[in-house]
C-alpha cells in the first residue's frame, strides 16, 4: 500500500507542491501519452526544482466497493491471525480529514504548501482549507490550483448514482448535495482568508462544465479557459500547452510573492549612528522628543527605506505610494493643528497621538493596494517625509530650516 503522501522530490525545501487526483484516479492521473507526468515536467524548470519539493496525495477511490471480497478477506485474515487491509470508499469530508492528518504528520517542516488538484481532489482540498481556517484562522496552503473541479457538483454523478448507489463520493458529487452546499457556504464565509485560487476549466469538458468548475463570486481574472476535456486537462502533452504554461506562471508568481514577502518583513535596526545626521532625527531632537521615540522612529524609517526597495524590485511604481504619503501628511497636519491649539501638551504627546492614529486607520484611511505594507512601514514613511528639507513636518511649534542648521552647527562644534 502506498503511503498517503508519496514524495517524488524531498530535499527539505520550505515550499511543497501536493498533487491531488480525482474520483477513481491515482498518480497516473497526471501522466500524458508519453508517460511523462505534470509534476515531472514542472521539476525540469529550474525555479521549481530550486524552490519546491513535490509529492502525490494518495487515497482510495473506486466506482464500486467489492464488499464480498472484503468480507471474505476479513474472515480469512481473522482465522489465520492476519488483519485485513481491504479499503472502501469514504465521503469527501472524511478524505479531507485524511489529507489534514497527512499534512500535519508529513509536512510539519514546510512553511508554504501549494495544492494542485484535479476534479474531486479539489473538493478534498477545499474542505481541508476550510477546516484549517476555522480551526487556526490560517493555513499553510498559500496557493490552490483547481483543475476541472466540480465546485457546484457534476451531473455525471446522477448517472453514477445508478451504478454505485452506496458510494458516498458519488453522492457528495451530486449537484446541491449536502456536502457541496456546506462546503460552498463555508468557502464564502471565509472570503478574505482563503488562499489565492485559480480555476482552470475545460471547454470540451462534458463531466464538469464551466459554471460547475468555478466557485461562487469568482472574478474573471482567476478563471482559465482551456481547450481540453475533463480527463486530459491534468496531463498536458507539452510545455507549450495552456495548462502547463498557466501553472508555470502561477508558480513563478507565487515564488516571487514569497520573496517579496520576505523582503517586506520588518528588519531589526541596529543603531550604529548612521542615521544621526538625517533631518528627521534632528527635527525630533530639536523638539526634545524622548530618546525611546527617536529610537522607534529610526527603526520605522529604516524599514520604510527597505520597503521602497522591495516594492521597486517587485515591479511596482514608486508613484503608487503617492496617495499614501499624501494621506500620512494629512494626518500629521490634523494632529499638529491640535498641538498648536494646546490640545496636546508636548511634542512627545503629538508624536504618540499621531502614531496611535496611524495604527487605528491602517485598514481604512491608510489602506493601499500594494500588499504587505504594514503599520511600521507607514510610520516610517512619515519620517521619510520629515527627512526632506522642503517638508513641513516638524515636531516643535516654532521651527525653520535655520533652526535645523543651527542645531547641526552647535552639535558638530561640541563634538570637536
Amino acid at each position: 500500500m502506498k503511503p498517503p503522501l508519496e514524495f517524488i522530490k524531498n530535499e527539505d525545501k520550505k515550499n511543497l507542491l501536493i498533487f491531488i487526483h480525482g474520483f477513481t484516479g491515482d498518480s497516473n492521473t497526471w501522466a500524458n501519452s508519453q508517460k511523462q507526468s505534470l509534476p515531472e515536467m514542472l521539476l525540469e524548470e529550474e525555479f521549481v526544482s530550486q524552490n519546491f519539493d513535490v509529492g502525490y496525495f494518495n487515497y482510495f477511490t473506486k466506482l464500486l466497493d467489492f464488499k464480498k471480497a472484503r468480507f471474505t478477506s476479513g474472515i480469512v485474515g481473522t482465522l489465520f491471525g492476519r488483519s485485513s487491509r481491504a479499503q472502501k470508499n469514504i465521503g469527501i469530508k472524511s478524505l479531507s480529514d485524511h489529507l489534514k492528518s497527512t499534512i500535519e504528520i508529513y509536512c510539519s517542516d514546510y512553511d508554504n504548501i501549494v495544492l494542485i488538484a484535479h476534479s474531486m481532489g479539489g473538493l478534498i482540498s477545499k474542505s481541508y482549507i476550510i477546516d484549517e481556517l476555522e480551526e487556526n484562522g490560517d493555513t499553510k496552503v498559500k496557493l490552490f490550483l483547481s483543475l476541472a473541479v466540480p465546485h457546484k457538483g457534476s451531473n455525471w454523478a446522477n448517472i453514477g448514482k445508478r451504478l454505485a448507489k452506496s458510494n458516498p463520493q458519488v453522492m457528495d458529487l451530486m449537484p446541491m448535495s449536502d456536502f457541496l452546499d456546506q462546503v460552498n457556504d463555508d468557502w464564502i464565509q471565509q472570503k478574505g482568508k482563503i488562499p489565492k485560487t485559480i480555476y482552470y476549466y475545460g471547454q470540451f469538458d462534458e463531466v464538469v462544465g464551466e459554471k460547475e468548475a468555478t466557485s461562487y463570486q469568482v472574478p474573471k481574472k482567476l478563471k482559465v479557459a482551456c481547450n481540453y476535456d475533463h480527463f486530459n486537462i491534468c496531463k498536458p502533452e507539452s510545455k507549450d500547452s495552456i495548462v502547463y504554461r498557466g501553472i508555470k506562471k502561477n508558480l513563478l508568481e507565487f515564488k516571487d510573492e514569497l520573496q517579496f514577502s520576505k523582503e517586506m518583513k520588518t528588519v531589526k535596526f541596529v543603531d550604529d549612528g548612521k542615521l544621526d545626521d538625517e533631518n528627521f532625527v534632528l527635527k525630533l531632537l530639536i523638539a526634545d522628543i524622548h530618546h525611546h521615540l527617536i529610537k522607534d522612529s529610526k527603526q520605522t524609517f529604516f524599514n520604510a527605506e527597505y520597503m521602497v526597495k522591495a516594492i521597486t524590485n517587485q515591479g511596482y511604481s514608486i508613484e503608487e505610494l503617492d496617495e499614501l504619503y499624501v494621506n500620512l501628511e494629512r494626518l500629521y497636519n490634523i494632529h499638529f493643528t491640535k498641538f498648536l491649539d494646546g490640545e496636546y501638551k508636548s511634542s512627545n504627546e503629538l508624536v504618540n497621538k499621531l502614531y496611535e492614529d496611524i495604527l487605528d486607520r491602517d485598514k481604512e484611511f491608510l489602506e493601499t493596494t500594494i500588499p504587505l505594507i504594514k503599520v511600521n512601514q507607514k510610520t516610517g514613511m512619515l519620517q521619510q517625509l520629515a527627512n526632506s528639507l522642503d517638508s513641513d513636518i516638524w515636531w516643535a511649534k516654532n521651527h525653520s530650516i535655520k533652526d535645523l542648521e543651527e542645531f547641526r552647527r552647535v552639535r558638530d562644534k561640541s563634538e570637536e
